[in-house]
């Protein structure tokens, strides 16, 4: 994963991981309409924001190196959950994830579903007006990712051409794509899904996050474009999301995120997941 440190798959379960050891519907008319979707995904799950000594992280768990499933199919790893293990090693918790449709986890916490929402999330003003972020702790940007003999080799020929591309739904690069490709686009619950697809040559390409565009394409011998989708401006923060009322979470998570910044936990975090 070449690109990783450059710019520093799923059964819905839940499972609980003991933390002293190891994005999204944008709206609040969405918020009311989707809430009775997650229902299933998190029946018997209580968030208490820690005051139990739990905390309730949800995730989309098909984001590697982020979170994903490990080879067991049972237990979630990546580099989120070892920076939530982390911190809540820190702050005296345990932490319990949720695996749930990435659009469903901004919308869990907004609610009070789950105590976090940690899945790669880039912190915008959109999700913003629903909940509060943490100090940005990974940056990163949109990858393009084609097969090995594909005509695609850069953003503007992308957008220019008839070329279709997957995303996961709710994503930024869903967002980025929709924009800029209209109806070429094929929306995904899943980033497994939209890869499948693009295995099986019934999308041209994907766009997503580079760290992951980078894992997939090491697995399964396709390309990560050199040149970024978007431009510059494009760039992306990830952020820990936390609800609205939350603040004491917040400013503990603040605190250890900067601990950790400083003591160069990160970039111990940033050569494990660049290997």
């Amino acid at each position: 994963m070449k690109k990783f440190l450059a710019m520093a798959m799923a059964s819905v379960m839940v499972l609980g991981v003991v933390g002293c050891s190891s994005s999204s519907s944008d709206s609040a008319d969405e918020t009311e309409e989707t809430e009775g979707e997650e229902t299933d995904e998190l029946d018997g799950v209580e968030a208490t924001a820690g005051e139990n000594g739990v905390l309730v992280m949800g995730c989309s768990a098909d984001f590697p190196p982020f979170e994903s499933y490990a080879d067991d199919a049972q237990t979630i790893e990546g580099f989120d959950v070892d920076m939530m293990e982390e911190i809540c090693s820190r702050l005296g918790l345990e932490l319990e994830i949720v695996d749930m449709n990435f659009d469903s986890v901004v919308i869990a916490v907004q609610t009070g579903k789950i105590d976090v929402g940690v899945s790669g999330i880039t912190i915008t003003e959109e999700r913003q007006e629903n909940v509060n972020f943490s100090d940005s702790y990974y940056t990163a940007a949109q990858s393009i990712l084609v097969p090995q003999d594909s005509e695609i080799t850069g953003y503007q020929q992308l957008v220019d051409g008839d070329y279709t591309v997957g995303v996961q739904l709710g994503t930024t690069g869903d967002i980025m794509a929709s924009e800029a490709l209209g109806d070429r686009v094929n929306q995904y619950e899943k980033f497994s899904d939209a890869l499948a697809a693009l295995l099986a040559g019934k999308i041209d390409c994907m766009v997503l996050d580079t760290g992951v565009a980078d894992a997939f394409a090491a697995a399964n011998d396709l390309v990560v474009l050199d040149e970024n989708f978007g431009t510059e401006d494009d760039i992306e923060y990830y952020g820990i999301a936390v609800a609205k009322e939350n603040t004491e979470l917040l400013d503990e998570i603040n605190a250890a995120l900067a601990d950790m910044k400083e003591e160069g936990f990160f970039d111990e975090l940033n050569a494990k997941y660049s290997e």
